[in-house]
């Protein structure tokens, strides 16, 4: 007994998937990063999906699209994170000069700024030693267990001093 072939259904075109699947990735993307970003994310997911599109295993557009706007979203985010990075605020003291004041804040921003720091270890360190925070505040912040907010700080100490020392 010989197999039948089992007939596969083509790929709808492009334009065609656009048409009937935008709404829902738009309303997808504002789930994941919000109104404010998820436009944004959109294009940049079906820029991507149009590059490659026929990549997707028939039948499973819709999973690879979604696919594809979560990674946009996310990778969205970590550059507004990134964008959105604090330079630390200063408590000025009272009757210091203003151009002390300053000169005090741009020299806390650029050692700051020096720490080359990833994004999750650069946050451990500011929320515990610039705000002082505890380590159970810290992890319930980063949505983190506390052992994590002690090895984040700890490697973060460990690669700021060797910045310094170099």
């Amino acid at each position: 007994m010989t197999a039948l072939p089992i007939a596969t259904e083509p790929p709808p075109s492009f334009e065609l998937f656009y048409r009937d699947f935008s709404g829902d990735a738009l309303r997808y993307a504002r789930k994941i990063i919000g109104p404010d970003g998820a436009e944004d994310a959109c294009q940049d997911a079906w820029l991507r999906a149009w590059r490659a599109w026929g990549a997707a295993e028939p039948g499973k557009e819709q999973p690879w699209l979604r696919t594809i706007i979560r990674n946009c979203c996310f990778e969205a985010q970590r550059k507004r994170k990134k964008a959105q990075e604090v330079t630390p605020a200063i408590p000025i003291e009272r009757g210091a000069a203003p151009d002390d004041a300053a000169l005090a804040t741009l020299e806390l921003a650029d050692l700051w700024a020096g720490l080359a720091l990833s994004p999750a270890l650069r946050e451990t360190l500011w929320l515990r030693e610039a705000l002082a925070l505890p380590y159970a505040e810290i992890a319930r912040r980063q949505n983190i267990p506390i052992g994590t907010v002690m090895s984040r700080l700890h490697t973060a100490r460990l690669q700021a001093r060797r910045q310094r020392s170099a």
